[in-house]
């Protein structure tokens, strides 16, 4: 017997994510946008309506299997600290930098390691972890750490979907130690990790909008 009251989404074969009892969709602008009781989103990057389809991906021949590597070697990198350990999976990264905005003396890309503990309180750090939308960063176990308050879909400005709460049907977890509850969905129709982002938007210069 299926659930009709859970939210779902699913990436249809060559085709756009199809999101079944969709309640709260932030646009890029942070607006709130219409949502209906089958929506569909744009994840071919070609849409003139994003980020809703408008059947582009037909017209450009969009392909759902990843026609190139992953970025970013899918393994989980341990940081200790005296306090608390911070894993990290590459692969999964979206480039989201929620790290450097929040505690960029302990997440700093420009160092080695890039990732600090002793630099910042317990505190801090959990408030990263929930904050990362992909699940790349998160505590030893690994154990992920859920924000409060965001809608359960949002677009984020020239990226991807920010996803929370939703159940993914029919695809395979992003990575090793990926959280199934919070991840984040290609809508560049670039990603080597489809229906995943990988960060390609960011290294490809991919915008959306035009």
């Amino acid at each position: 017997m299926t659930d009709d009251t859970k939210v779902t989404i699913e990436a249809r074969e060559n085709g756009p994510f199809v999101v079944k009892r969709l309640t709260r969709l932030k646009g890029e602008d942070g607006e709130m946008l219409e949502t209906k009781s089958v929506t569909t989103l744009c994840r071919c990057g070609h849409s003139a309506n994003k980020p809703f389809c408008d059947g582009s991906h037909k017209r450009v021949g969009f392909q759902s299997g990843a026609e190139i590597p992953a970025a970013g070697r899918d393994r989980l990198i341990a940081y200790e600290g005296e306090e608390v350990t911070v894993t990290y999976n590459p692969r999964l990264c979206s480039h989201a930098a929620e790290c450097g905005r929040i505690a960029g003396h302990v997440f700093n890309p420009a160092e080695k390691p890039w990732v600090q503990p002793d630099r910042g309180s317990r505190n801090e750090i959990e408030a990263v972890i929930a904050a990362c939308p992909s699940g790349a960063l998160a505590l030893a176990g690994p154990e992920h750490l859920l924000p409060h308050g965001r809608a359960e879909i949002e677009v984020q400005k020239n990226g991807p979907y920010w996803v929370l709460g939703l159940e993914l049907v029919g695809a395979p977890p992003a990575g090793e130690g990926a959280s199934r509850e919070k991840y984040v969905l290609c809508r560049c129709g670039l990603s080597g990790n489809k229906p995943y982002c990988d960060g390609s938007h960011r290294d490809k210069g991919w915008k959306s909008g035009g």
